[in-house]
């Protein structure tokens, strides 16, 4: 039987909780870069920028820079999405916030190691803090859709802002 000193300096310990070897798989199959959201799918990107991890230096992905043309489309898929998602009742709009808000739970720990490596923050502040409070903002806006109808009796929504 080993002793308790062979096993510990035999021990493997695996990787932390928040280890980045699955976000940098991720940043490797998209190596090609991230273009816009826009219209409800991915543009193709056409000028990028590097994106550094503030630790280290080295690239981590590659972005779109938003042209004038970009802006136009976003604006204009917005307008055009701005129909159908004014006619939904404020319980239609909240069921769709509430949907983000647990994604974005579910994938806490994933986004926390991401934003950490994106500016440097302590992984304690980006996985107890900066996450946590994307999700509460999204289920607070969800919350106020819920009520709207009630709360501000009259209002309508007026259309796309940025």
């Amino acid at each position: 039987m080993p002793s308790v000193t062979e096993i510990l300096d035999t021990m493997d310990y695996g990787p932390a909780p928040e280890g980045n070897a699955h976000v940098l798989d991720w940043l490797k199959a998209h190596e090609q870069g991230f273009g816009h959201f826009i219209n409800g799918s991915f543009t193709r990107p056409s000028k990028l920028f590097d994106v550094a991890n503030p630790a280290t230096g080295q690239t981590i992905a590659r972005a779109s820079v938003g042209s004038t043309a970009d802006v136009d489309a976003a604006v204009k898929a917005a307008r055009t999405a701005f129909g159908p998602w004014s006619k939904l009742s404020g319980h239609e709009r909240a069921k769709h916030l509430y949907a983000i808000a647990r994604t974005i739970q579910k994938r806490e720990r994933f986004l926390s190691v991401l934003e950490t490596m994106d500016n440097g923050k302590p992984i304690r502040e980006s996985r107890d803090i900066d996450i946590p409070l994307v999700a509460r903002h999204f289920y607070h806006h969800a919350g106020w859709a819920e009520l709207i109808g009630d709360e501000f009796p009259g209002y309508q929504p007026v259309g796309v802002c940025g």
